[in-house]
């Protein structure tokens, strides 16, 4: 198989392991996986990811534009772009429409959420202790991608130490040099914000 088939086998099998657990309904969230230092293979816009199949993939250039298709790629593709700019560990990037990440979100709209003391905080790579507090920020969502880009385009800059970030009312991104990081760091998030959500509930 060659690697840009094998990339191919790998987004359609995370899309069905993002489906399985709900956490992209309808056709929302997208998926992409780094091709070389000029290519990104990412999710063509408006198909259901449980089902993908490689007609359902497309190749686009570093920021993000198509190569040759007329086909057309996500919405937040600039996104996945800054990602891969940014982090050259990443070779993978999930987006997901979680129910938590939705909802949670909506209760801060635009700031940050602090991970502490939760052992699941090591799925992450790189961090070794849950007594290593996390940080990760909420972006105030935007259907303006030029806005919407520059704050990400801010915030990784930064080189965060998580790899995530959150769209406020709309889902989380995460990322990973492999696909089982990738899947590790995206379950991770959605467990850890599931858990701050049921504790703000058991606060009340």
């Amino acid at each position: 198989m060659t690697e840009l088939n094998q990339l191919k086998q790998d987004l359609i099998e995370i899309g069905q392991w993002a489906e399985s657990h709900n956490w992209c309904p309808a056709t929302s969230g997208n998926l992409s996986a780094r091709v070389d230092d000029q290519r990104i293979l990412i999710t063509v816009s408006g198909n259901p990811k449980g089902s993908l199949t490689a007609d359902d993939l497309m190749e686009v250039n570093s920021q993000g534009d198509p190569y040759n298709s007329d086909k057309r790629p996500s919405a937040e593709t600039l996104l996945h772009a800054l990602i891969y700019g940014h982090m050259p560990e990443a070779g993978y990037v999930i987006h997901t429409h979680s129910v938590y990440g939705t909802v949670f979100s909506r209760v801060i709209w635009s700031g940050e959420i602090r991970f502490n003391n939760y052992e699941m905080q090591k799925a992450f790579s790189g961090v070794t202790s849950h007594e290593q507090e996390i940080v990760v920020p909420v972006i105030a969502n935007s259907q303006n991608m030029v806005e919407l880009a520059k704050s990400v385009d801010t915030y990784l800059q930064s080189k965060p130490l998580c790899p995530a970030f959150i769209l406020a009312g709309h889902g989380i991104y995460s990322w990973g040099a492999s696909v089982a990081d990738a899947k590790r760091h995206s379950e991770a998030m959605e467990f850890l914000l599931e858990c701050e959500y049921k504790s703000c509930l058991l606060l009340k």
